[in-house]
């Protein structure tokens, strides 16, 4: 299914689209900020496989000025509870002006998206890490009102 690949918002403020490979270095400091990836490197190699990837993609939200203030990495996957899910690993959005808007217009375009790809529900997983943990809990917030909930616990531990 053909996904929509730029989506102007009900605030003309943001537009969501797909990140373009030329834009990946664009989209680290946003990256680095939320501290998604621990360095330069393993972020363009963690962007351009899901890019390469017919099942997943990169989405990013910006500001009229071509600005990226929010950005969300999906991956479609089978799930024996849901059939098939919208999985978001990486769920950022930074804006000093209206964090709760860019939030929604991510949210809202993940259940597009989501739809557009047949998924039955949408995983979305928040970083939990220090330093950023005020953005996390307006995520979490917002996350929320928009119908989500708390399904399962997800844990890590590191082999290297």
């Amino acid at each position: 299914m053909l996904i929509s690949p730029e989506r102007v918002t009900m605030s003309d403020r943001f537009t969501v689209k797909p990140l373009e490979r030329r834009r990946i270095d664009q989209a680290w400091p946003l990256v680095q900020t939320g501290r998604a990836a621990d360095d330069r490197e393993a972020w363009r190699h963690y962007a351009r496989l899901l890019l390469d990837t017919a099942d997943g993609g990169i989405r990013t939200v910006e500001g009229d000025h071509g600005y990226i203030h929010g950005i969300y990495a999906y991956q479609v996957l089978p799930s024996p509870r849901h059939g098939k899910v919208f999985q978001v690993d990486m769920f950022l959005a930074l804006d000093l002006i209206e964090p709760e808007a860019a939030i929604d217009v991510l949210l809202d375009d993940m259940d597009r998206v989501a739809l557009e790809l047949g998924c039955n529900a949408v995983h979305l997983h928040l970083p939990q890490r220090e330093g950023i943990g005020t953005s996390v809990s307006v995520a979490l917030a917002r996350a929320l009102d928009h119908g989500h909930h708390r399904e399962d616990l997800r844990l890590c531990r590191p082999l290297t």
